[in-house]
């Protein structure tokens, strides 16, 4: 069998990778669950109380079933108007966080939104759902400036602001994260001043799906696949924002939000004409049973982790039959889903029968990809292997950093050695 380039370092204090913008750097989505059976909780970062969620069903496409109640959540409108989630009452929303200063990714979600409020009013649904998004930088985003956007891009999704308590408490209880951090050098250009930009704001990317009730139910983490974009959104891109369009990290598609919004209404999802392209291979999205396992991992698994250089990554080694393994999955899942693209996991399922394999995540969606390694080839090439589980920390520059032998029992360990060996 082949053999992996991945060395051994001691493990050792180091420095966050140097992320770079607001796209890449997804570095908490905590709105997915912990999966366990047939129910599970959110992970919330403020401690709050988490709502249920239901196991997970196949008429989601991409989202996880949750049922928050939401408060008032007051906010302001691209007109200067006072006004709040509330107001939509009756409706249902889809929501994704964004900055009109954003060139990784909030191009791309907007683009996606675009095509999903098309299929709402194709539909005949346009007075029963608001597609709309929300700022992450109310330091800039002021209405004035949230006007100059859309006239900008053309684009007539409802775009939201507050005051930074209006803001900070919208995402509080939606669980994003975003921050305000410095530019990188050089910055980027100021589209409406053409002044170089001072600050950048770090956020997680994704969708919520909110119900006439002021409930949150379904969250969807990650990047939207568009497979292309209008010249008016392609040009608020930087090249990192390019690479995001070509290869989205947790992607979803317009379609998917579509169907999980046709789903939750409770009404059958409209015939689309079939793709103009190929479908997003199962190496780049992974969220359901089938996808989330991809064969030859002797092959594939080597150009997996080579792409994710860069980034720390949790790998971990399991199979169905495992028991350590079954009972520490929900665990994997909801830390993958609170860390967001600031750390990548990866499974690698060892010694085990495809179809079971299938079946087991099937029923416990990790959230990540996970490469068949039936005859353990792949798991004997990186070494360290000491049984299943087996969970492996690599550095962004793909050396192993930590190997944390047996099954995690709780959310606290894991955390903890991922905050020490995948800074």
């Amino acid at each position: 069998p082949p053999t992996y380039t991945v060395s051994y370092d001691p493990p050792m204090a180091r420095r966050p990778p140097p992320w770079r913008r607001t796209g890449t750097l997804v570095a908490l989505l905590a709105v997915l669950a912990a999966l366990a059976s047939a129910a599970a909780v959110l992970a919330v970062r403020d401690g709050s109380t988490p709502p249920a969620i239901s196991a997970p069903r196949p008429d989601l496409a991409a989202g996880t079933r949750v049922d928050k109640p939401l408060g008032p959540l007051a906010l302001i409108d691209e007109h200067g108007r006072r006004t709040s989630l509330q107001a939509f009452a009756g409706r249902w929303v889809v929501l994704a966080p964004s900055l009109t200063l954003c060139h990784e990714v909030c191009p791309l979600t907007t683009g996606a939104l675009e095509r999903v409020q098309q299929a709402v009013r194709d539909a005949g649904a346009g007075d029963r759902a608001v597609v709309a998004e929300a700022t992450v930088d109310p330091w800039r985003d002021s209405p004035a400036r949230v006007r100059a956007f859309k006239r900008l891009t053309g684009t007539d999704i409802r775009f939201l602001t507050g005051t930074a308590p209006e803001i900070r408490d919208l995402w509080k209880e939606l669980g994003v994260y975003y921050r305000r951090v410095a530019q990188d050098d050089p910055p980027d250009v100021d589209w409406w001043t053409h002044r170089p930009e001072t600050i950048d704001v770090q956020h997680s990317d994704g969708v919520f799906l909110i119900d006439p009730q002021g409930h949150l139910r379904a969250a969807v983490p990650g990047m939207p696949d568009v497979g292309g974009l209008p010249h008016r959104l392609t040009a608020l891109l930087n090249d990192e924002g390019r690479e995001n369009e070509r290869h989205p990290d947790s992607p979803w598609t317009a379609d998917q939000i579509t169907d999980d919004l046709w789903a939750l209404m409770g009404r059958a999802a409209p015939q689309r004409p079939a793709p103009a392209r190929a479908a997003t291979p199962p190496a780049a999205a992974a969220h359901n049973g089938e996808a989330d396992l991809i064969a030859d991992a002797p092959d594939r698994l080597t150009p997996a982790l080579r792409r994710l250089r860069g980034r720390p990554v949790v790998l971990n080694e399991w199979a169905s039959w495992c028991p350590p393994c079954r009972l520490e999955a929900p665990l994997l899942a909801a830390a993958a889903a609170r860390y967001g693209n600031r750390v990548a996991f990866v499974g690698l399922d060892v010694n085990d029968a495809p179809a079971a394999a299938r079946t087991f995540l099937a029923a416990h969606p990790l959230g990540y990809a996970s490469y068949g390694d039936d005859q353990g080839h792949a798991a004997a090439a990186l070494g360290r292997f000491a049984g299943l589980p087996t969970t492996i920390f690599l550095d962004a520059k793909g050396h192993v950093a930590f190997v944390h032998s047996g099954g995690y029992t709780d959310a606290s360990t894991l955390d903890d050695d991922i905050a020490q060996h995948a800074p």
